[in-house]
């Protein structure tokens, strides 16, 4: 039985990818910077952090949209199950 939402599983990865994405970045960019918290880098990236998350959303989109395209490729080339994948005879 196929199930009722095929692209569910495609849509659930890019959402995942997307927001790793959208919120690793700026936060991983300001864990590594502020590793000495009275640094330059650390006062300024958390200053600019609003506009880091802006940034990272929209990394996070185009990431989920390469994301999704490439689950729906993968899924669509996934033989059935139950399909034994020979399609010779």
């Amino acid at each position: 039985m196929p199930p009722s939402h095929p692209r569910l599983p495609a849509v659930a990865a890019a959402l995942a990818l997307g927001v790793l994405v959208a919120l690793g970045v700026p936060y991983g960019e300001l864990w590594r910077a502020c590793r000495a918290p009275t640094s330059e880098a650390c006062v300024w990236g958390k200053s600019l952090l609003p506009v880091s998350l802006a940034v990272g959303a929209g990394l996070g989109a185009v990431a989920a949209a390469v994301g999704y395209v490439c689950a729906r490729a993968w899924q669509r080339r996934r033989p059935a199950p139950g399909d034994g994948g020979d399609h010779s005879r």
